[in-house]
């Protein structure tokens, strides 16, 4: 009855946990939700009501398929100041309804049946579910705790064959929260440059961090040797608290955007032109930003701090995002079954760290965009159901 392409799509697990605890909720149960990746802040009110005037100006009707000029030009300026690189606004910027369906045009564009694509284990499960929808072939990179879940220039090398179209990048990570460091970055450019494989750079995260101003990315002039084959993809989703708005954006070489503007026109026609007016607002909001980065901050420290003190579970400290990827291997229980554990007995939704790949089990990724009351009562939570178990 229906199409076999859907057998390639998995259920997100994320989004199965979230529909559980809510079901929970229904029946009066508090749940303490640690498993959803999305800010827990309103959009500034800046953006707010800026596109209030907006709409009021009626700026509600179709925009170029590549989006507001106006939005082009501001993020073009946005990335040559943060990265030193200029993007031509005109032929490299294409604005779009979130990041992920940027991956429609993308993969829609690049991939043929058979393609091999390099993605990370664990990463961002959905990246998968994009390729094998497209008949491309994932093609796992183990990445490891103790080498902070870095990637291995080494391994990455061995991986590649005459099939490989592309490496998916994801910094600041999900699931992880860790940052991939310059010196990798360094040895992925150079593999570009040898092998001609395109690479997407999943940037979504990259303003929130932790250490530093901003994560290090292929997109910087330093790399722009390899510009020709990189694909970056950002979005206000998460650093501008903007999740419902649906809006993000791909930087690439003109002739691939060219190419893409096909598939955007016949699905998408456009992103939505009061979402890209508040995208212009967005970059408009360094001090709102801010704010809620030091807010997320102090949570990071307080949940790791607490962490710390239940027996039997760890966690690197995330370097970006605003997840934990806490090792439960010394628990001797399976990252599902604790998962449903922990929802059922002790009312806390958290993620199995199984659902970002084989290399994902031994650990749960707690989310933490929530105030530090609930995470006290979350940890409070989590403490008394480890102790409990014998």
């Amino acid at each position: 009855m229906f199409s076999n392409r859907l057998g390639s799509i998995k259920p997100f697990i994320v989004m199965e946990i979230l529909e559980q605890a809510l079901a929970m909720e229904e029946k009066g149960i508090d749940v303490i939700h640690f498993e959803i990746g999305e800010p827990d802040f309103d959009t500034p009110e800046k953006i707010i009501n800026g596109c209030y005037e907006d709409i009021i100006a009626g700026k509600t009707h179709y925009t170029h398929s590549l989006g507001l000029l106006e939005l082009r030009n501001a993020l073009s300026k946005y990335k040559e100041r943060t990265r030193g690189t200029l993007f031509n606004p005109k032929t490299e910027i294409m604005v779009t309804g979130g990041t992920s369906p940027a991956f429609l045009n993308i993969l829609g564009t690049l991939i043929d049946p058979g393609d091999e694509i390099i993605i990370t284990d664990p990463g961002y499960p959905c990246y998968a579910n994009f390729i094998q929808f497209f008949g491309g072939k994932p093609v796992y990179l183990p990445i490891y705790e103790e080498d902070e879940f870095n990637l291995d220039i080494n391994a990455l090398k061995h991986l590649i064959t005459k099939k490989t179209k592309m490496l998916i990048l994801n910094s600041p990570s999900n699931p992880t929260g860790q940052i991939i460091p310059d010196k990798t970055l360094d040895g992925i450019a150079k593999l570009m440059l040898e092998n001609k494989f395109w690479t997407i750079s999943d940037e979504i995260y990259s303003e929130l961090t932790y250490d530093k101003e901003r994560a290090p990315s292929l997109s910087e002039k330093k790399y722009s040797e390899c510009h020709d084959r990189l694909i970056v993809l950002d979005g206000f989703s998460k650093f501008w608290a903007m999740t419902g708005w649906r809006i993000g954006y791909i930087i690439a070489p003109a002739n691939l955007i060219k190419a893409m503007m096909p598939i955007q026109q016949n699905f998408s026609i456009c992103a939505p032109s009061i979402s890209q007016t508040a995208a212009i607002h967005a970059l408009e909001c360094d001090v709102e930003t801010q704010k809620m980065l030091d807010i997320y901050r102090k949570r990071r420290k307080f949940i790791v701090n607490r962490i710390s003190a239940i027996p039997k579970i760890s966690c690197l400290v995330p370097k970006g995002a605003f997840y934990l990827f806490c090792n439960i291997k010394k628990l001797e229980i399976g990252s599902i079954e604790l998962s449903k554990r922990l929802l059922e007995k002790a009312h806390i939704a958290v993620t199995p760290g199984v659902a970002f790949g084989k290399n994902g089990e031994g650990f749960i990724r707690i989310s933490y965009p929530t105030d530090i009351d609930n995470i006290s009562e979350g940890m409070d939570r989590l403490k008394i159901f480890i102790n409990s178990i014998d």
